[in-house]
């Protein structure tokens, strides 16, 4: 099983970037999970020159996967009459 995580701030963006990625890469999905992480950045803002706070939120998805799914194999299983 192996995984892949999509990062960004916008979230229809990721999604739209995890559903591209499981479109073209045809595997079988084992779990999926989401994750927000809420940011403060403190810095000088250009046009004002004054210190200000910016807030965003974070999003990651990620998706745990098989590469090449497994098919079941069906055992076959003959019958002997004895005689």
């Amino acid at each position: 099983m192996k995984v892949k995580t999509f990062v960004g701030t916008n979230a229809p963006e990721v999604d739209k970037q995890v559903n591209d990625w499981l479109a073209e890469s045809k595997v079988q999905v084992r779990r999926t999970s989401t994750a927000f992480k809420r940011f403060r950045d403190r810095g000088k803002d250009a046009i004002t020159g004054r210190t200000v706070a910016r807030h965003g939120v974070g999003i990651a998805i990620s998706v745990w996967y098989d590469e090449n799914p497994v098919k079941p194999q069906i055992r076959r299983v003959v019958l002997q009459s004895r005689t």
